[in-house]
């Protein structure tokens, strides 16, 4: 990446500050003796509280080469073994602690059965482990008790809780995406009331997650309870066929939760709870919050970006490993700030934000929106099917595969059992952080309880993305005359901006829980403003590196090598400083300028006779976001290269705001590039090595505006790290944030999804979209089609290096109102949806039928086609750039 002269001066900053590192190479180092040991083995215990009776669990122990060292005790997820926690294990025995990891009762080579975290099972096992820990001379001491530490995540979280509230042995406790009262994360308690209402909220079931649990416990076993104790069996079968849980039922469940015995916890905690999560809300991690502070232990709160709907706990290990570190080792106090991610969405970046104290699901503050919609009917059918499909346990939403997904299975959802109530598009952004809520009015067509479901969506354009946190299940008795029900809907966090929509859903069913049998009508409005928690005093986590002394010398280096060519280029004429480019929006006098870039009759030939560029001629204008497609990457990324000054041409011209562009030229202060693989320092720091490359321009710092960048980046606290420790992803963030550097005029990027996930290439999306909206322009290439289709408002399409196409997408792609059905019969799907009142309908291949539905609701086409009785396996709705680029390009081909 590189900017006309300022490439030189980037490539000789490189150079320079390549001493760095061996300048400071000269520190000693010091090795530990010994040399650190693995021995696996098992440990007998009681197979039930007073039993002679034993069972033998599987146990390996990891030793470090200096001890006597902490030790740390890890329990596992549900359906996983000590075989899942050997990576964990390895990096805490490098982090000097002794290990130890085995695999809970009922599960890989453990005996028992499974009793779900009970006090009568899992937990006397765990203080059986630390048992082994106390005897091991391995294990440090303080005060005649073991130094340990327990950590787990999900089914390992909550028998992290329930082992340090009952064994004073455990100085310090890890729990994560786990929960604090079984009974109501498995079947939650309605979360609508009733103004005044009294007693107990009726229940609903987790069934979709329950099922998912249920078979991992029987898993490779002949007995359709699985490795379940025979109690658990016979509970998840009453409740998985509507039955009602028992006060015995109750009682077994409390006895695997850390409800239970919390009041006794003594030792530090971090709570670690992911917003990407259905199974264990936040509202689980809160419960445990406020029994842990009532009982006096000291406590912190994180949410994160993950959980059982999307990433697990990945990301979280630098977080652990710093907690233990300042409980087991130094002993530190513990803080009591509260930090939480903001999710990725369509409009903005993935951040974090801290306070300095959590502050419940309440929040510190309220944003109130109103919401539209008027009063809308639904209604459950008979024997409660169809149902609505909102998601997938384990898939999230916020995935271009869970979008994809949650979208084709949602398009059959039928729409005359949902009733949404949309806000105006916010005037100012707000950041929902904890449980939103509204009053809804319900009126029932008789007496009786109504069964409702609840979510939050946020809708940007045409795309509407659920927000994490899943669904509100409504459950209340009300008179044939209706009344008002407060709901308090699902705790999450997410970004809106201005511009967006918030939507509030209310459907009849809900895939996921077990739902109603009873056919109903019910008339639903809204009565209030929604109202959403937000968290005042927050700031975002900022970071910056730390270079060694070395570093600092090359870095001396480095300016003064600047210094010299800038002073030479100011001399010799050959390079001009001007003004750092306007901060967005760009200035009404801009507009009198050229085209920001204007491309004619480009040629490139490489040695061997290889034509690169043929005749490549293309205008991008402001405001514009420009893709450019292509059959191979030479095409187009040599044209970029010719555009940033990095390659001459053979013939043709390149201008830029009415000016010839090439080396030297003072349009290249305007323009931010990205070609190819990012390049960068790699004993620096991200946050160092954008500081460096802007000081190489020799414009002021102000001007930089490393704040977007760092937001561009999205890589949290690695930003203070060596970039040689970062994956392709983060090095390719890194890149596009230095391309965005001084916000230029015109940003070129080639192919700057690679080595993203999706959310981040859904957050790129949008930035790049309000970038070109501030009178700005991009050109990207890239060979995702999906995404250019989304994200580009014009296209250019390249074949053998020449220009087969362009202009803007939809002229490009053809009709943007089309939808694709993938189904079992076409004859029966064509005929089904003509009768609709479609505008057209043909066959398109064996398996799909193309419909243009001109007036009629895509629902409503897709629900005249599954009336019909025929099965749909595929929906596509929107542009078809895909099928217009391979037909583009196919006719480009050289003939035989």
């Amino acid at each position: 990446m590189r900017r006309g002269r300022r490439g030189l001066v980037a490539v000789l900053l490189t150079a320079a500050l390549a001493l760095g590192p061996a300048v400071a190479a000269g520190a000693a180092t010091t090795e530990p003796s010994g040399a650190p040991t693995t021995r696996a083995f098992s440990v007998p215990v009681a197979e039930a509280p007073g039993s002679s009776s034993r069972i033998r669990l599987d146990a390996t122990l990891y030793t470090p080469a200096a001890t006597p060292a902490p030790a740390v005790l890890l329990a596992h997820g549900f359906g996983q073994t000590k075989a899942d926690l050997a990576p964990a294990a390895e990096r805490l025995r490098r982090e000097g602690y002794v290990v130890l990891a085995y695999t809970a009762r009922g599960f890989g080579r453990s005996g028992g059965r499974i009793g779900l975290d009970s006090l009568d099972g899992e937990v006397p096992d765990a203080r059986a482990m630390v048992d082994v820990l106390a005897r091991d001379p391995a294990v440090e001491r303080r005060g005649g008790d073991p130094v340990v530490g327990v950590v787990g995540g999900s089914y390992g979280g909550a028998l992290a809780l329930m082992l340090g509230a009952t064994d004073p042995r455990i100085d310090t406790v890890v729990a994560a995406i786990t929960w604090n009262d079984l009974a109501d994360a498995l079947a939650p308690p309605s979360v609508g009331r009733v103004p005044g209402g009294a007693g107990e909220p009726l229940r609903d079931f987790k069934v979709g997650w329950a099922s998912r649990l249920f078979g991992a416990g029987i898993a490779g076993s002949t007995d359709a309870c699985g490795r379940f104790t025979p109690a658990f069996c016979d509970l998840y079968r009453r409740l998985v066929t509507g039955g009602t849980a028992t006060p015995a039922d109750l009682a077994l469940l409390e006895r695997s939760s850390p409800e239970a015995v919390l009041a006794g916890m003594r030792a530090p905690t971090l709570l670690l709870q992911g917003e990407q999560d259905r199974l264990f809300g936040l509202d689980q991690a809160d419960a445990n919050a406020r029994q842990l502070r009532a009982a006096g232990a000291p406590v912190q709160v994180r949410w994160f970006d993950g959980g059982h709907d999307g990433g697990g706990i990945a990301g979280t290990d630098g977080v652990i490993d710093d907690w233990l570190r300042d409980r087991l080792r130094t002993r530190a106090p513990v803080s009591t700030l509260f930090s939480w991610a903001v999710p990725a969405s369509a409009t903005a970046f993935r951040e974090k934000r801290v306070a300095p104290a959590y502050p419940g699901l309440a929040g510190t503050g309220t944003t109130r929106i109103p919401l539209e919609g008027g009063v809308r009917t639904v209604v459950n059918p008979p024997g409660g099917q169809p149902q609505s499909v909102t998601g997938i346990p384990g898939l999230s939403a916020s995935t271009s595969v869970g979008r994809t997904a949650g979208s084709l299975l949602a398009a059959a959802n039928p729409p005359s059992e949902a009733a949404a109530f949309a806000s105006a598009p916010l005037t100012a952004p707000a950041v929902l952080t904890g449980s939103a809520r509204v009053r809804l009015r319900v009126t029932p067509s008789a007496a009786g309880t109504a069964v409702l479901y609840a979510q939050l969506s946020a809708r940007t354009g045409d795309e509407e993305l659920p927000l994490p946190g899943g669904v509100a299940p409504i459950r209340v008795a009300l008179p044939e005359g209706g009344g008002d029900v407060d709901v308090t809907l699902p705790a999450t966090s997410w970004s809106l901006a201005p511009g967006d929509r918030l939507v509030l859903t209310v459907r009849t069913s809900d895939s996921q829980l077990l739902g109603s049998t009873a056919p109903a009508s019910d008339r639903i409005a809204v009565a209030s403003p929604i109202a959403l928690p937000t968290v005042a005093v927050a700031t975002r986590v900022r970071s910056a590196g730390l270079p060694t002394p070395g570093v600092l010398l090359g870095i001396a280096a480095a300016l003064l090598v600047a210094v010299v060519l800038l002073v030479l280029g100011a001399v010799l004429g050959r390079r001009r400083q001007r003004p750092a480019p306007p901060v967005p929006p760009v200035p009404p006098e801009a507009e009198a300028e050229g085209p920001p870039l204007e491309i004619a009759g480009l040629v490139k030939r490489f040695r061997g006779g290889f034509l690169a560029v043929d005749d490549v001629g293309f205008t991008a204008q402001r405001g514009q976001v420009v893709g450019l497609l292509g059959e191979n990457g030479a095409g187009k990324t040599t044209t970029l290269r010719m555009v940033a000054g990095l390659l001459r041409p053979d013939a043709g011209t390149v201008r830029a705001f009415g000016a010839p562009l090439g080396p030297g030229s003072p349009a290249l202060e305007r323009i931010g590039c990205f070609i190819e693989g990012p390049g960068f320092l790699p004993h620096l720091s991200g946050r160092r090595n954008l500081e460096l490359y802007w000081a190489a321009t020799g414009r002021p710092r102000r001007d930089a505006r490393f704040d977007e960048a760092l937001a561009v980046a999205d890589l949290g606290g690695a930003i203070r790290k060596p970039v040689r420790g970062y994956s392709q992803g983060m090095r390719q963030r890194l890149a596009i944030a230095q391309a965005m550097l001084g916000l230029p005029d015109l940003l070129i990027l080639d192919e700057p999804t690679n080595g993203l996930d999706p959310p981040q290439i859904t957050a790129l999306r949008g930035v790049l979209q309000r970038y070109a909206a501030a009178g700005r322009t991009v050109v990207v290439s890239s060979h995702l089609l999906g995404e250019v289709e989304r994200t580009c408002s014009h296209v250019v399409v390249m074949s053998h290096g020449r220009v087969v196409a362009a202009g803007p997408v939809e002229a490009i792609a053809g009709e943007a109102t089309e939808l694709v059905l993938t189904v079992t019969d076409v004859p029966a799907a064509v005929a089904a949806v003509r009768v609709a009142g479609v505008e057209a309908a043909d066959p398109s291949g064996t398996d799909a039928v193309r419909v243009r539905p001109g007036a009629v609701p895509v629902q409503d086409v897709v629900a005249a086609v599954v009336a019909a009785g025929v099965g749909v396996t595929g929906v596509t709705r929107g542009r078809h750039l895909e099928e217009a680029f391979l037909d583009l390009i196919g006719a480009t081909e050289p003939s035989a």
